[in-house]
């Protein structure tokens, strides 16, 4: 066992990285899912779970800024740090970057506090009063997470940073794992409530862990709230614009339920669930490259390397897409026969997964260029530049609350998820747009051909499951086993289809993926004669 662990935890290739974040990633899915399940069953769609929506979302606000601005600010900073004046250096600019990330937590944490019932005022303005004093009451055991986020942030970056994927695979893995075990222990005695508590729980024990796992990697911590460095300041002038950036995305699906909140009950929960099976999704597909590229452009950045950042940006490009594209399509035709399949059960109904799929159907196209859009801004920010994708930022928030709005009366719920997809595409085109700008090109001719070869994939794949559909109509109603049978029946031969017209097409993603596949599966093939 101490032999595993040793190899978990020792720094790995960018190869090996990937294969640790994805499995790591899948894992996280897994327990999620089955937490997410766990929950549906018991609490179903009620004004119950639209007070937990509206209380997770500064915790989730605060989290997101937390992991992607902190996290985008802190590794190019710490890489030239690490370069130019080395570790003893790197390991103070973490101690004063703990030190007021602890100070602001505990502001922030004492803020929300006393004035919660306006917070949730804000977020839920059409709930109705007995949905508001309970979001109050669980946004104050939500927000110790703020605390234990921002610290744990910190150390899991420096983990990454020194390519312990690793080791930040298994804390991740971990605090889901404890979060559902508390859930299935406790839902019986505390109700709902239990909902924040398994969660606090799950963040508190991969806290602990991530602390002792960086102190054994010789990161020893202590106070330093003196800010009068170089590195500490350039670092905050870099974050300040990429929070907004963050705050602003953020705003969007906050926009969401706050116009949900004016629908039927259950809608906040509907949109909340659609987008939250949307990140999940998010965590398995995109999240691992996302946080290899960070490191991959911080270090290449650093380096002042543009014609090889140039080339791993369209590298990046094409990896993620071939596989993002097509669960997009997918996404868009079947989305409420796959939300009966994970969690039709209990309290959740097939009422409940046809109105939840409605909004997952129509957020769906946002996975087929989210992946690249956050490419795209990891790109600016390794060149420490922050101020474009916050201006950008600024106005998706804005376009998408307008289209919000004008879509709500036709298209009710799903008019809601369509301006999140939209505005977020056209920020992806605009990030590329500038990012072309600043670097003189992003080696567009490489990565645009095979991008519309993989479009044209999942154009016949669509097509075939609009017809499959037709042929072999998923009633939601159905056994659990027949619905599966007839998921099956569309979605093989799909994915079949697509990777067989990428392949006539010569897509060049689709021969390396099955050359991996093919040194994976018969590893002696490849080894040279002797």
């Amino acid at each position: 066992m101490k032999r595993v662990l040793s190899w978990i935890g020792s720094a790995k290739s960018k190869g090996a990285g990937f294969s640790f974040l994805s499995v790591g990633n899948i894992l996280i899915a897994f327990f999620t899912y089955l937490r997410f399940a766990e929950i549906a069953q018991i609490f179903g769609t009620s004004w119950q779970t639209d007070a937990v929506a509206i209380a997770m979302v500064i915790p989730l606000l605060l989290q997101q800024l937390i992991s992607t601005a902190f996290g985008s600010a802190f590794m190019p900073i710490y890489s030239r740090v690490m370069r130019d004046r080395g570790n003893n250096a790197a390991n103070l600019l973490i101690n004063r970057i703990i030190s007021w990330m602890s100070l602001s937590g505990v502001f922030l944490i004492g803020l929300f506090f006393f004035y919660g019932s306006t917070v949730v005022r804000i977020v839920g303005p059409g709930i109705e009063q007995t949905t508001s004093f309970l979001a109050v009451e669980l946004l104050s055991i939500f927000l110790p997470l703020i605390f234990l986020n921002s610290i744990e942030g910190v150390l899991q970056n420096f983990l990454i940073y020194g390519k312990r994927y690793g080791l930040v695979s298994f804390v991740r893995v971990l605090q889901i794992l404890v979060s559902y075990i508390v859930l299935l222990l406790g839902h019986e005695s505390l109700g709902i409530k239990i909902i924040p508590v398994s969660g606090l729980a799950g963040a508190f024990v991969s806290f602990v862990v991530c602390a002792a796992v960086s102190f054994r990697l010789r990161l020893r911590l202590h106070p330093v709230f003196d800010p009068r460095d170089r590195d500490f300041r350039d670092l905050v002038k870099l974050a300040i614009p990429i929070s907004i950036g963050v705050l602003t995305g953020f705003l969007g699906p906050v926009a969401d339920k706050v116009l949900a909140s004016f629908l039927r009950t259950s809608s906040v929960t509907a949109i909340d669930y659609a987008s939250r099976i949307k990140n999940l999704i998010r965590i398995v597909l995109i999240q691992p490259v996302i946080v290899l590229s960070t490191v991959s452009f911080s270090r290449i950045a650093a380096e002042g390397n543009f014609p090889r950042l140039k080339a791993e940006i369209a590298s990046f490009i094409k990896y993620i897409s071939y596989y993002t594209v097509p669960v997009s399509g997918i996404l868009v035709v079947l989305s409420a026969p796959l939300i009966s399949i994970l969690f039709q059960r209990g309290s959740f109904g097939p009422e409940q997964s046809r109105y939840v799929g409605y909004a997952l159907a129509f957020y769906s196209p946002w996975f087929a260029q989210f992946g690249i859009g956050l490419i795209m801004r990891r790109a600016f920010f390794s060149m420490k530049e922050s101020v474009i994708p916050a201006v950008l930022g600024i106005w998706a928030m804005l376009a998408n609350i307008l289209l919000n709005i004008i879509l709500l009366q036709s298209l009710g719920i799903r008019g809601l998820a369509l301006a999140t997809t939209l505005t977020s595409a056209a920020k992806t085109l605009f990030l590329m747009y500038f990012l072309r700008k600043r670097l003189g090109g992003i080696n567009g001719s490489d990565f645009i051909p095979e991008y519309l070869k993989i479009l044209t994939g999942t154009a016949v794949m669509m097509g075939y499951l609009i017809f499959s559909g037709m042929v072999f109509p998923i009633d939601l109603n159905a056994a659990l086993v027949d619905r599966i049978f007839y998921l099956a029946l569309s979605i093989v031969p799909g994915i079949v289809l697509y990777v067989t017209v990428t392949a006539l097409l010569g897509s060049k993603m689709y021969r390396t993926y099955s050359d991996i596949i093919k040194r994976k599966l018969f590893p002696g093939r490849n080894k040279p004669p002797v």
